[in-house]
């Protein structure tokens, strides 16, 4: 648990410090950054767990052979088999929570986000309406305030331009925002202020002042755009088209990824007499990511349909098992198994 904690952290440090960036920029309230960054744990723990489940099974077995309990137990009679028995209940209860994460939680979140960020994008220039920066408010209009009143969440010295039909500079005194209850219409409320409207280079200009004054804000409707691939639930990528179908196989693939795991740790795990319990860490996490790296491949030219999609990604299941096959085969010959 661990090592899945450390590489979830270490996977979601490069989307904290996007969602920080758009947050300091008005892009993201910044109350939605940690709700987003949640949402998005369960799609970084699919991909994790079976990564930190080998590194587990991996750094158990040399542990048993650095410390010579392993050639206990084959004196006994108990050998890889026995092994592979005493962990298969781990074995399926992290094959069961990768495949929930994987088919259905990951998904679920993910749509979840994506609203999330959505109605973040259609409110934001609301909420990140901040002092010494020129903003836009909606259609032409820009929008500046030389200070804020953090008591009275106001903004104190404001200025805007709206370059309409009829251009128009408005400075007020302080603006706050305001709901129609009734109709949802949105307002940004100045007061105190004058209102010039006129165009440049001519001497006709009209004044006026206020105490006042109600500048409507175009907030853009969310957009119902059709959700991502990784946010489209597991049914519907089945009986879809040949780039949800090999996401439908990529899911299916991580859920697999899970006893390949075992197998792989109990296959590469045996370290000869006097090796340090470290010394199949690094070959054993380059061969995993191997296999990662072209189950990724495969997937990809299964969705730009330049591989069959009947064959799925079971290829590179079946060269990771005779790969395993092969490496049994030699720890029995080392005696090993």
């Amino acid at each position: 648990m661990a090592a899945a904690l450390v590489l979830t952290f270490l996977g979601l440090t490069g989307r904290l410090v996007v969602y920080l960036n758009e947050a300091a920029q008005g892009l993201l309230a910044p109350d939605l950054v940690l709700i987003t960054i949640l949402g998005r744990i369960p799609g970084a723990l699919q991909i994790v767990l079976p990564l930190a489940f080998f590194l587990g099974v991996l750094l158990a077995m040399g542990r048993l052979y650095a410390d010579q309990e392993a050639s206990a137990l084959r004196a006994s009679g108990a050998g890889i088999g026995f092994l592979a028995r005493a962990l298969w209940w781990p074995t399926l209860m992290m094959t069961l929570v990768v495949g929930a994460l994987s088919l259905y939680w990951a998904p679920s979140t993910a749509v979840w986000v994506s609203r999330q960020l959505a109605e973040a994008e259609s409110v934001a220039m609301l909420n990140g309406l901040a002092p010494q920066r020129f903003q836009s408010i909606g259609g032409e209009a820009i929008f500046f305030a030389g200070a804020s009143d953090p008591d009275s969440n106001q903004l104190l010295d404001v200025f805007i331009h709206q370059n309409d039909a009829t251009p128009s500079v408005i400075r007020a005194e302080r603006a706050l925002q305001r709901l129609d209850s009734r109709s949802g219409q949105r307002y940004l409320v100045l007061e105190n202020g004058q209102r010039w409207t006129g165009f440049a280079g001519e001497a006709k200009w009209s004044a006026l002042e206020f105490d006042e004054y109600l500048v409507r804000l175009d907030v853009p409707a969310t957009k119902a755009t059709p959700p991502r691939l990784q946010a489209s639930s597991s049914a519907d990528l089945y009986a879809g088209n040949a780039q949800e179908q090999a996401q439908f196989h990529w899911r299916l693939a991580l859920v697999l990824m899970v006893p390949i795991a075992l197998t792989l740790g109990l296959a590469i795990g045996p370290i000869a007499p006097r090796a340090g319990r470290w010394s199949k860490f690094l070959p054993g996490v380059v061969v995993f990511i191997c296999y990662y790296g072209f189950v990724n491949f495969a997937q990809s030219k299964q969705a730009d349909a330049e591989w069959p999609m009947f064959v799925a990604l079971w290829p590179v299941h079946v060269a990771m098992v005779a790969v395993i096959a092969g490496l049994m085969a030699r720890n029995r010959s080392r005696g090993h198994a």
